[in-house]
């Protein structure tokens, strides 16, 4: 998964593997850490907080039924960073109170990634923004043909996973993406 940036100019990729065996994600994560940390890119890893400290990513990006964020900052420490999906006004505030670094907010349109969620829509993610001070990525759906909607909106950070990894050409839609 790619996100865009936390801060201008950072830019995060997301590890997101949920059927390899344990010693197959780690190898892959470590390969990605090392090719994240040779274009000055944030890593993190979805879920995995075992795999996260195992290839010493920057941090953790947490669904909500993935462990507390209070643990995850014990286990990673002050310097890592902890993200949590959120799907409603009550999480992104509970994120925030539990000292969540950044949050997403979605599933913004169908996402084929997350099929169970319903997508929250434009305006819902306008009035989450609006609730919070943390960095928030628009995550769900998001594609070449609807990213266009999002631009409006200031200061939103945009996550993309689907539409990468199911193109023909997974760099060239990356770059068609940052286009937007």
């Amino acid at each position: 998964i790619v996100l865009q940036s936390l801060e201008a100019g950072v830019k995060i990729v997301q590890y997101r593997e949920k059927f390899l065996n344990d010693t197959e994600k780690v190898n892959q994560a470590k390969c990605l850490a090392s090719i994240c940390k040779k274009y000055n890119s944030l890593f993190i890893v979805n879920d995995r907080i075992d795999i996260a400290i195992a290839v010493k990513a920057d941090g953790i990006h947490l669904g909500q039924e993935d462990m507390p964020t209070k643990i995850a900052r014990e286990l990673l420490g002050e310097e890592k960073i902890i993200g949590r999906s959120t799907h409603s006004l009550q999480e992104i505030k509970k994120a925030e109170e539990e000292g969540c670094d950044y949050i997403g907010i979605g599933a913004i349109f169908p996402s084929e990634t997350k099929k169970k969620l319903n997508p929250i829509g434009i305006d819902y993610l306008k009035k989450g923004l609006d609730k919070t001070l943390l960095p928030a990525f628009a995550i769900g759906g998001i594609t070449t043909s609807n990213i266009g909607k999002l631009n409006q909106i200031n200061n939103l950070r945009v996550a993309v996973s689907d539409a990468i990894i199911n193109s023909q050409d997974p760099f060239a839609k990356t770059k068609e993406l940052f286009k937007f």
